[in-house]
């Protein structure tokens, strides 16, 4: 959040604040205090607009959204970051202005020694500033045996992102993708996004509902977890994850070489491989096996293969069928421990 200066104003009434924000307005500042009405029409926005910024949250309520952005939706405060510059020296004497003016219709600022150290402002605007400013008080912590514990190591898949750091995804108590919080204190905006050792993020996604509408319910899953960044294909991560079985297999092999590099193919046709494994055995009872007159993988040892069983199947023969028959042959090997040729995997 950088360094949020927080202005906050004694009647948090719909109509003063409206009266404020035109006082904003004639000092040519870009920013306003928050209205009831602003988070009532948020909430309409999310709900009915389909290019909403937020329209993966959607249905959501007044409270949910208040719950999910906090500060933003604080009746009668304003914040400005103040890190990095965001905030020119012009804008600061701007709000330094302000306060100096309407100090008497200000409650409290939070921050406020950060605009002070940060700026060149003038004796009576640093004595308005500190005479409003809130002393800084340690937040309240959480009992020892509701704080998160630093034993999370992994998850259900380690997936690319938009960023430079991938991030696991892991199943949790939620309705929508959110990252997992560090939670220490007893106030969520005070706790930062859990890391493990790797210094990775975990992003929860609800667990598969029981009834007919699976899919309209992954393709909701799979846009808010995009928003939140997620980098991997539909036609791969969904499958893995909930274990929906694919059809049309050489559509879903083009659909992976447009997402993936040949490494990242190979990579992913590895550690699927070995997960699977894991669970089911290769070439034994309930386990897996490669046919290689069919030239994909199957389930073996069972006639009653659950789905998810199917699904892995599914996702490593598109797997392999998207790599380069070099490539295939070489990692079949690797993983099997027995020779494969090229022309095994040509025109598959």
């Amino acid at each position: 959040m950088g360094q949020l200066v927080i202005i906050r104003l004694k009647d948090k009434s719909d109509k003063n604040i409206t009266a404020v924000n035109k006082v904003l307005k004639k000092l040519k500042i870009k920013n306003s205090f928050t209205a009831e009405e602003d988070n009532i029409a948020w909430v309409e926005d999310i709900n009915n607009n389909p290019d909403s910024a937020q329209k993966h949250l959607k249905p959501i309520t007044l409270e949910e959204l208040k719950k999910v952005f906090g500060l933003w939706c604080e009746a009668g405060s304003m914040s400005f970051d103040v890190a990095f510059s965001r905030t020119t020296q012009k804008e600061a004497k701007k709000y330094a202005a302000f306060i100096q003016a309407n100090a008497d219709l200000i409650e409290s600022i939070a921050s406020g020694d950060d605009l002070i150290e940060r700026y060149e402002l003038t004796d009576d605007e640093v004595k308005t500033i500190e005479k409003l400013t809130l002393k800084k008080t340690e937040p309240k912590k959480l009992p020892k045996e509701q704080q998160t514990k630093q034993d999370l190591q992994g998850g259900l898949f380690l997936c690319k992102t938009w960023s430079f750091e991938p991030f696991w995804l892991i199943f949790g108590n939620v309705e929508r993708p959110i990252f997992l919080k560090n939670k220490i204190y007893e106030e969520d905006i005070y706790n930062n996004i859990y890391r493990d050792k790797n210094n990775y993020a975990y992003l929860m996604i609800p667990l598969l509902p029981l009834n007919d509408k699976q899919i309209d319910f992954v393709s909701e899953v799979y846009d808010g977890a995009a928003d939140m960044g997620l980098r991997e294909n539909y036609n791969f991560i969904i499958p893995l994850i909930y274990g929906l079985d694919l059809t049309g297999y050489d559509a879903v092999v083009e659909n992976y070489r447009e997402s993936y590099s040949v490494e990242e193919l190979q990579d992913r046709f590895t550690r699927v491989f070995k997960m699977t494994t894991d669970i089911y055995p290769y070439n034994e009872t309930n386990g897996i096996v490669w046919r290689d007159t069919k030239k994909q993988f199957n389930p073996c040892g069972t006639n009653n293969a659950t789905m998810q069983h199917q699904a892995k199947c599914s996702i490593l023969t598109c797997l392999v069928r998207a790599l380069p028959p070099e490539v295939a042959a070489e990692t079949m090997t690797t993983l099997l421990g027995k020779p494969y040729k090229e022309f095994e995997f040509k025109d598959i």
